[in-house]
């Protein structure tokens, strides 16, 4: 059984890819990387993919009193918990100035470590839209953290070269 644990996880993020980005419209086949991007690992407390597939009921009466289901619709999406920091050229300047800001296509690129792409070591990579994001919250005494949940749109994909 292989098992790791994540001490040098790359969460990579930008807004222009080069090559065949995720999430277009019609995309299959997903290649290249983001250009110009920012690490985020220096902030990053959490970080979580989840990717959903979408049950469409099919049952009928001849299946024999069991629900059955075929896969509808995919889709995902990405949750940071971020180390808020609000000085020049930092997170939040990052989320609002180089990604565009709430309401921005943005792309992700990550790898559960900060060794290259490989076979072990496979990044992936998903376009979002930013559509939240709370730059102050907590409590006295409480280190500002950032917890936002962005989907994905469109295809994403597991890139190994």
């Amino acid at each position: 059984m292989a098992a790791f644990t994540l001490t040098s996880t790359m969460p990579l993020v930008g807004a222009a890819w080069t090559g065949t980005a995720p999430g277009l419209p019609g995309t299959q086949s997903v290649s290249g990387t983001i250009t110009s991007t920012s690490d985020l690992s220096t902030y990053c407390r959490n970080v979580g993919v989840t990717l959903d597939a979408a049950p469409q009921p099919t049952t009928n009466f001849g299946s024999g009193g069991y629900e059955t289901n075929i896969v509808g619709l995919k889709s995902g999406s990405i949750t940071f918990q971020f180390n808020q920091d609000l000085a020049a050229s930092q997170l939040h300047a990052i989320v609002n100035t180089t990604l565009g800001g709430l309401g921005s296509l943005a792309y992700v690129d990550l790898k559960a470590t900060s060794a290259s792409r490989g076979a072990t070591n496979p990044s992936f990579v998903a376009a979002f839209y930013i559509t939240t994001y709370t730059p102050i919250s907590g409590s006295v005494g409480d280190v500002n953290t950032v917890d936002v949940t962005w989907r994905f749109t469109g295809a994403f994909a597991f890139l190994t070269s």
